[in-house]
């Protein structure tokens, strides 16, 4: 029989936006309880309201946005007015039967609430507290607010995205957001392990700016320790070739090819029928082909955009040659090695969404671990009476109390008689949805679904 690595452990999640919510996302998955605690007056608008399913708004398009479902999948959900004096009572009283708290504000905000850990260490002694924020609690630049554009280009890593005749580039999928999510999430569990080997929780400060810079360490290290500043090499790599991502038959299909030794490179020109050009004394030997690796690109690219990408990836892999077809969206949920990994879950997200596969935050697969299929990610405050009813012991009548004087936010859209951040919910920029892109999910899922 499996287990589940977290559970009974009870996290209690301030986080908004994508990398705090990935990164509980993560300890959930591990089986950890993680309360996602929001409030009507600031709810976590960027992720409840980007991307809705079959690009339709629907109803309570606040409980549809794909990227909130997809990162907080397997969480409970409350609203909580920490701006309030009761709302912040409330959350010391869950502190007592919490395990760690996670946060994503900027510094000055759980000490501006009270809520820094020198006092939730005063509420429960061994409390971890994980802070996640662009550049850290602590230093000149603590205050600077800091988001996933700042942590790439601070960190290095727009200097070394892109190609040498062009200027730098951002990751342009939030790497530094995934990346300081990641940390967090490893943070939190070495932080545990020390907790049960000596008994004393801790406070973990985690930058993004140094979460990506880790990433990049190899280049870091040379950049200071052999006075070499690194550059932009596009796909290239530092000296093997042909590395790079080549031009497939159709409109915009890629593979990557990566040949690491010669091994590889009489592989590939096998497969490529030996062409004569092969032979020229520019492409014989490892060294040669590094130094005139532009036009050797060229002439592999001439061959490769005679295939489709994922034909040409099992025609390369066959004979050992490291490839990969860069995939879409549906290539990507129809894709079979994922899929027998079981990378996609297919959660029933209740009215209005239905059944959707979702990707795990979690892809490893641990031994005599229990496989974890999350339940849905929370409606607006799904959880309330749940997690003060039930675990705080509060009354029904007090729950209505607290929801009257706007301590408990109850409803998303009204507040004080006021509309609340509801006003930014419009339709956002997902992709038009090809008819047969549902049902060919609906076939590979075996189920009745639709596409984020």
């Amino acid at each position: 029989m499996g287990y589940r690595i977290l559970e009974g452990v009870r996290i209690l999640d301030l986080t908004m936006v994508f990398a705090g919510p990935m990164s509980s996302r993560i300890l959930a998955d591990l089986g950890a309880e993680v309360i996602k605690i929001e409030s009507a007056v600031r709810p976590d608008v960027m992720t409840r309201t980007n991307v809705y399913p079959e690009n339709k708004l629907g109803e309570e398009p606040w409980n549809r946005g794909f990227t909130y479902h997809t990162i907080n999948a397997g969480k409970k959900g409350i609203t909580l007015n920490l701006g309030s004096e009761e709302g912040r009572k409330l959350f010391r009283r869950l502190v007592e039967i919490s395990d760690a708290v996670m946060e994503n504000f900027s510094p000055r905000v759980m000490e501006n609430w009270g809520l820094g850990y020198e006092e939730l260490r005063r509420i429960k002694p061994d409390i971890i507290m994980v802070s996640m924020s662009g550049l850290g609690h602590y230093g000149p630049l603590r205050d600077f607010y800091m988001y996933m554009p700042g942590m790439e280009g601070m960190s290095g890593l727009a200097h070394l995205t892109g190609f040498p005749q062009d200027p730098p580039l951002l990751s342009g999928h939030a790497y530094g957001d995934w990346v300081l999510g990641a940390a967090g999430a490893a943070a939190l569990l070495i932080a545990l392990y020390h907790r049960q080997r000596t008994g004393r929780g801790q406070y973990v400060d985690v930058a993004g700016r140094e979460a990506v810079i880790c990433q990049i360490g190899e280049l870091v290290m040379d950049c200071f320790l052999n006075n070499r500043e690194p550059s932009r090499v596009g796909n290239y790599h530092s000296s093997v070739a042909p590395h790079g991502c080549y031009r497939c038959k159709g409109s915009d299909e890629w593979i990557n090819i990566a040949i690491e030794n010669d091994e590889q490179w009489r592989n590939l020109c096998q497969v490529m029928d030996n062409p004569e050009w092969t032979r020229d004394e520019r492409f014989t030997n490892a060294v040669s082909r590094w130094e005139n690796r532009g036009e050797l690109d060229g002439k592999v690219e001439e061959w490769t955009q005679r295939y489709n990408h994922y034909e040409l990836m099992r025609i390369l892999q066959d004979v050992g040659v490291p490839s990969g077809a860069v995939l879409s969206m549906k290539e990507l949920h129809l894709d079979p090695h994922i899929s027998q990994r079981g990378f996609f879950e297919v959660i029933d997200h209740g009215k209005g969404i239905g059944k959707r596969p979702i990707a795990k935050q979690m892809p490893a697969k641990f031994s005599d671990v229990e496989e974890f299929v999350p339940r849905r990610a929370p409606r607006f405050g799904q959880d309330n009476e749940e997690v003060f009813c039930n675990l705080l012991g509060m009354s029904k009548e007090e729950l209505e109390r607290l929801e009257e004087a706007n301590v408990i936010g109850g409803t998303f859209t009204f507040v004080r008689g006021k509309p609340t951040r509801i006003d930014l919910i419009e339709k956002q920029g997902s992709c038009s949805v090809d008819p047969d892109y549902l049902s060919e999910l609906s076939k590979h899922y075996g189920d009745d679904i639709g596409s984020m």
